[in-house]
């Protein structure tokens, strides 16, 4: 099946009880391949979706052979944030939910996940590409999605900044995309389809690059000065004298290997 077709499977729109209020968020599947037949399934997101979060939902695609209505399944992390694994580095706006579990009981339910997960295998590394490159997003911008079929939405953009860099020293890069509240966490990628640039020319065939995942942007304030924020959740109310500049900044999907030692791996 085209890789195009799978890439609306990636993502889970995530809900947060937050004191009195509610946010939304964007995270996805990621797996570490310990080898050719073991790997560690994650959710992915970044800390500020889930940070003071009591509890955290999610819905995922999911079939049954013994009745085909069901569609869906809800799930509900208990404990919210307290869940999550955070990235040892405070600056690193990244945080990990290990699934096997929650899987192995959908299983033991009958319910067989209707997912796409990305993996280390699809990193950067040696891959060729170029500084400018056309990538695509995936995610709940605003906290839209398409609720009637638990679909998410995918942008397109360019990278802004070269992803072999790292931007202002730090282990992220620019993206040239509108990135509104909800878009937190969504992954971000080059998927080509038909041909794509390497080294020595064209080649055809498929090619699915992620580079990592969104969580902020520069803003411009009232008085002409440029202001990094997180991008904020989508049903958390912000009031600023700024306006966004269709930029995102992107963490290094390479940063996830951070974590491997928290997971034993």
């Amino acid at each position: 099946m085209p890789i195009s077709q799978m890439m609306h499977k990636s993502t889970v729109r995530i809900e947060s009880d937050v004191g009195n209020g509610l946010s939304v968020g964007t995270g996805f599947w990621f797996s570490f391949m310990v080898d050719d037949q073991r790997q560690v399934p994650l959710l992915v997101t970044n800390k500020h979706v889930v940070q003071g979060a009591t509890q955290t939902r999610i819905r995922i695609n999911v079939s049954r052979q013994d009745n085909q209505s069901i569609r869906f399944y809800d799930g509900v992390i208990p404990n919210g944030e307290s869940d999550f694994i955070m990235h040892p580095d405070p600056n690193i706006d990244i945080c990990i939910l290990p699934v096997a579990n929650f899987f192995n009981q959908l299983e033991t339910q009958g319910f067989a996940p209707d997912i796409f997960s990305f993996t280390d295998r699809n990193f950067l590394s040696t891959a060729f590409i170029t500084p400018i490159e056309e990538v695509y997003m995936t995610g709940y911008p605003n906290g839209l999605w398409d609720m009637v079929n638990n679909r998410p939405i995918t942008r397109k953009g360019i990278t802004a900044s070269s992803p072999f860099d790292d931007w202002q020293g730090n282990p992220e890069f620019l993206i040239d995309m509108a990135c509104f509240g909800g878009s937190s966490g969504s992954p971000v990628y080059i998927m080509n389809q038909g041909s794509f640039a390497t080294e020595n020319g064209l080649a055809m065939g498929e090619r699915l690059i992620f580079l990592g995942l969104l969580y902020a942007g520069p803003m411009v304030n009232v008085n002409g000065s440029i202001e990094i924020i997180n991008v904020p959740t989508a049903a958390t109310a912000v009031v600023r004298s700024s306006i966004g500049m269709n930029l995102g900044l992107v963490i290094k999907a390479e940063k996830l290997n951070d974590l491997r030692p928290l997971l034993g791996i």
